[in-house]
């Protein structure tokens, strides 16, 4: 249980509980107030990488018929959305996009969707994404009349020190309407009343009905939510009705936070281990694949790392994948896609602009990784013990030092083409394998960039 407490020892931590026992100070940090709780544990707990900007992004988003986003003065971004119809209108919080999912259940596509006061999540009963990160919310108040302090919270809390929610399951054996999670949570001030249905639920409060029914908004609620994609938001409820009074028009202020990795299990690396940066005319990938047991999925056509929950069965899931020198791609005896390179040693990457009608894509293999493999080897064997030498993308010294020292990995001068899980062709270099701040191993970089099949 202590180990839950070391990221939030602060001075705040110290001066607060300076007497109590382990659990009596977990209990104590439980109860404060979430702005508090967060702003102690802030900057301990963040993964790696810019949460506010996944992808690269450019924000404000785009919205869509139903979803416009703007952003406030004060930085932080705000959602108006026309929930008024009887369809789900579902979002992607990260890029601020309305999406269409055909398949909502069982989609990666959506964080949060809106029906008039309904907010689901895409987690619980109401999606399982095919990643291992469901969409949660963990919620807080301040006393009634209070409003929340809402620019105090700079960090998410780690999920075994609070309870993050989703949605669930409703009515007697699960048979009514599902318990949303924003809807139910946090406990009301006022429980509803099962005469005049007046009460609290979740981020709103409902009025009697013999009034209506108004719906107006719980001002000392917030709340974080966790995406899909493991980026974290606070978030307030502001509005519900638009400004002619219409109701089904639910706002929102939100900004990107950080917060906990969120585990993929396994040999899987959890989020927040790879940084795409898009450029004018190709996209950057930074990669921690330090970890010796854990893979890096990427997916390339998205533009973002995964976490696969069965990596060799999930074709339209990912394309590569890094562990320290070791690349995998979703093709051949890694995984079910179609996934293949064609190496062409010595290119000109400025003038590469289509795939050569002789291209010959290759798979990996068992014992055998494609991009470990191709180009063949020109150089090797030439000092003790002979591990030195070429492996398909990189040159490894050896037990000798050739200029950069002993063991020492360098790109070699190959690009890529390879075949995406959707059948769309990029050219793809290796640029780096060392922290450009800190000579660690295993920090890749590596560009890539549409090319014409």
């Amino acid at each position: 249980m202590d180990d839950v407490l070391k990221p939030c020892r602060s001075a705040f931590w110290r001066d607060a509980v300076p007497r109590r026992t382990r659990w009596s100070r977990l209990k104590a940090l439980l109860h404060l107030p979430a702005a508090l709780l967060l702003a102690a544990c802030a900057g301990d707990i963040s993964p790696d990488g810019d949460p506010g900007e996944p992808g690269g992004s450019d924000l404000p988003g785009p919205g869509g018929p139903q979803a416009v986003f703007t952003r406030h003065a004060d930085g932080y971004y705000q959602a108006v959305i026309d929930a008024s119809g009887s369809d789900w209108v579902y979002l992607d919080l990260d890029t601020q996009t309305q999406v269409f999912p055909s398949d909502p259940a069982a989609s990666a596509d959506w964080d949060l969707a809106h029906r008039g006061v309904d907010i689901k999540l895409n987690g619980g009963v109401s999606g399982t994404p095919p990643t291992i990160t469901e969409a949660a919310v963990y919620a807080d108040k301040a006393p009634p009349g209070t409003p929340y302090a809402f620019d105090e919270i700079r960090a998410a809390p780690p999920d075994n020190a609070v309870p993050y929610r989703t949605d669930a399951a409703g009515g007697l054996l699960g048979l009514g309407d599902p318990a949303y999670a924003m809807s139910t949570y946090p406990d009301a001030d006022e429980a509803p009343n099962v005469l005049t249905g007046a009460g609290d639920h979740g981020w709103y409060r409902l009025g009697a009905r013999t009034s209506g029914s108004p719906v107006s908004v719980r001002a000392n609620v917030g709340y974080v939510l966790r995406t899909v994609d493991c980026r974290y938001y606070k978030l307030r409820m502001t509005a519900y009705h638009d400004g002619d009074g219409a109701p089904g028009h639910p706002q929102y202020d939100f900004a990107a936070i950080d917060g906990p990795a969120c585990s993929g299990g396994g040999d899987i690396a959890p989020l927040g281990r790879a940084r795409f940066t898009a450029g004018s005319s190709s996209t950057e990938v930074t990669v921690d694949a330090s970890d010796e047991d854990a893979w890096v999925y990427l997916d390339l056509v998205q533009a973002t790392q995964v976490v696969p929950a069965s990596p060799a069965n999930d074709p339209p899931g990912w394309d590569l994948a890094w562990r320290r020198t070791d690349i995998r791609l979703n093709g051949g005896s890694s995984g079910a896609g179609s996934v293949g390179v064609h190496d062409i040693l010595r290119d000109d990457w400025d003038t590469r602009t289509a795939v050569p009608g002789d291209a010959e894509w290759h798979t990996d293999a068992d014992g055998a990784l494609a991009m470990l493999t191709v180009p063949p080897r020109e150089v090797g064997g030439e000092c003790t013990f002979g591990a030195d030498g070429d492996y398909g993308w990189h040159y490894y010294s050896g037990f000798c030092d050739k200029g950069n020292g002993n063991h020492h990995v360098s790109p070699r001068d190959v690009v890529y083409l390879l075949r995406a899980h959707d059948g769309s062709t990029w050219k793809l270099r290796i640029l780096s394998y060392y922290d450009a701040d800190t000579g660690a191993a295993a920090f890749p970089v590596f560009e890539y960039a549409p090319v014409t099949p």
